[in-house]
């Protein structure tokens, strides 16, 4: 009887090792951030921008219960999308996942490696010699084009290093509806984002946008977070919304480091409303201010 107990004990703690394995999520680079009004996907440990196309701007995409990119889990969905794109969870981590509608409806995710390859032991990249390549003055990247449960699977591989020992890559995953045969929509998505990761590429976790001339009309503005409001610990973000042709438009956004409580910025002369926010996009602290009325803080 004991023995037959012991055999099933055996069973029982090999078939949670098996369940548990297979439902392992993928990890998360931590502090990654999107703004609403911005194109970007911003990690600031990765000091690494993606460009996520014009769908990011669409007013749907941002609504008052839901954002259109996540950068803090990676759910069973996607864990199984990269699963069967055959990427290691100890070589490989996600940047984001996120859902968007624009033109198409569609599912979005990137991924990056954790560390390069390491001369005398095996690749545990991603082998892309069964892959498509594309070249280009810009740059080249790598891509295929496959189904995944009945959606159009687009995979992109985009070297941001690919100097031997060096190796740093940054993929960008698309799922479409199964009739998708637009394939030049996410290529120049891609495109568009080889061509930053050139050999200039600056990390700048920023945005301005002036729409009016130097004439006068602009306008020099100081900000101050109010002290008891100020994260002394972690990253956040001051964001600048003002009207710009009738709508609600960013202006100025800025990365702030922990302590960081005041800076400054040009803007056209008018009404903003300021923002200081965590990376996940909750308000700390707001105010709204006209650029040609004294502001005190």
């Amino acid at each position: 009887m004991f023995r037959k107990e012991r055999i099933l004990l055996v069973f029982i703690v090999l078939f949670l090792c098996f369940v548990l394995s297979s439902c392992k999520s993928y990890q998360v680079v931590p502090n990654g951030y999107t703004v609403e009004g911005d194109e970007y996907f911003i990690n600031i440990d990765k000091k690494l921008a993606v460009f996520l196309g014009d769908d990011m701007l669409k007013e749907e995409n941002w609504t008052a219960n839901t954002r259109p990119i996540n950068a803090s889990k990676v759910n069973a969905k996607y864990t199984k999308v990269l699963k069967h794109l055959n990427y290691l969870d100890t070589a490989y981590k996600v940047l984001f996942t996120g859902s968007l509608k624009g033109k198409y409806n569609y599912d979005m995710l990137a991924v990056t490696n954790n560390y390069p390859n390491v001369k005398g032991q095996k690749s545990h990249l991603l082998d892309l010699s069964t892959f498509q390549r594309e070249e280009n003055k810009e740059g080249r990247y790598f891509y295929s084009i496959g189904e995944f449960k009945g959606q159009k699977l687009l995979h992109f591989v985009i070297p941001f290093n690919d100097r031997l020992w060096k190796e740093k890559m940054v993929s960008m995953i698309f799922l479409l509806p199964a009739d998708f045969n637009d394939i030049n929509w996410a290529k120049d998505i891609v495109q568009s984002n080889v061509a930053m990761y050139r050999d200039s590429y600056v990390f700048t976790p920023s945005r301005t946008e002036i729409h009016c001339p130097d004439d006068g009309s602009r306008s020099h503005l100081d900000y101050k977070i109010p002290e008891e409001k100020i994260n002394n610990t972690g990253y956040m973000l001051m964001k600048a919304y003002g009207e710009v042709e009738g709508k609600r438009t960013l202006v100025v956004y800025r990365l702030m480091k922990p302590k960081d409580f005041f800076g400054s910025f040009v803007v056209c002369k008018g009404d903003y409303e300021i923002l200081y926010t965590t990376l996940q996009d909750k308000i700390v602290w707001q105010t709204k201010i006209n650029t040609e009325k004294d502001v005190v803080f």
